[in-house]
């Protein structure tokens, strides 16, 4: 089934416009688990309900209202929502173009495909290209689903990327207590640190995604099949915390133990 795009509109910098739709570029594979009542084993329902009327709602029947004050509300209508003088509600507009290098990691929320109409392709591929040879990603805003998204928009593969951003006002500092403190760390723990970061690193010391696998939700289809069959899984124990003690003993004993498993994956290929 051909994906949907959840915003169509137009790439705009400088006076090139571009058209333009938006794909999601993620799928949630989450095990979902529904609600029942304990006795009789029924899915709860979890009803639109009006305590005044003292009946369901329909869906047409609930409005969006800012709250004013107490009990005081102003309504507002989907229309209200489209009429805002704001550009960015059918245009990416393009603000500058930056190099990534230096953005906070905290900053990114969704990534999104950003993909070219017919008629805007060879606009679309040229902008991709001239980021691409500089270098650069172009910082951009765009409106949906009721507010405004500041984003980073990048070359990837033959398309681009979107990927919205948390603005700087909603990230949080990093102000604990715990972090004032200072642990006195030795020349021979560091060394140690230092060696299992090392014997933990890939020899081409790049990142593979595909490496990585969800073990919680391979557990949960598991665990799903156990009580299908009427059998028990036995939970794991969690770790003791490592004592500042034994930290260097603990990191000798994570070296040797990462060397055993390399040696035992050589031997088991001969």
């Amino acid at each position: 089934m051909a994906q949907r795009s959840i915003w169509k509109g137009t790439i705009s910098f400088g006076l090139v416009a571009i058209p333009a739709k938006l794909y999601t570029a993620t799928e949630d594979k989450r095990v979902n688990f529904h609600q029942v009542h304990r006795e009789c084993m029924t899915r709860i329902k979890m009803p639109r309900w009006c305590p005044t009327c003292e009946r369901m709602l329909e869906g047409t029947e609930i409005q969006k209202v800012y709250e004013l004050a107490e009990n005081q509300y102003i309504p507002f209508e989907d229309a209200d929502f489209e009429s805002l003088p704001l550009k960015s509600l059918k245009v990416i507009e393009v603000e500058s173009f930056v190099e990534p290098g230096g953005l906070d990691p905290r900053v990114f929320e969704k990534s999104y495909y950003l993909i070219p109409e017919d008629v805007g392709l060879k606009a679309f591929q040229l902008l991709r290209l001239a980021m691409e040879k500089k270098g650069l990603c172009a910082v951009a805003k765009l409106t949906y689903r009721e507010r405004e998204h500041l984003a980073i928009v990048r070359p990837y593969d033959r398309g681009m990327l979107l990927q919205t951003l948390y603005y700087a006002d909603e990230l949080r500092s990093v102000d604990f207590s715990v972090l004032n403190q200072q642990a006195m760390i030795s020349e021979k723990e560091m060394s140690s640190a230092m060696a299992l970061l090392e014997a933990m690193t890939p020899i081409n010391r790049g990142f593979d995604l595909s490496q990585y696998h969800d073990d919680y939700r391979e557990a949960l289809y598991k665990l799903i099949e156990a009580k299908m069959e009427g059998k028990a899984i036995t939970a794991l124990a969690a770790p003791e915390a490592t004592s500042a003690i034994d930290l260097d003993a603990a990191l000798q004993a994570s070296i040797e133990a990462i060397a055993k498993r390399a040696w035992e994956r050589e031997e088991a290929k001969a």
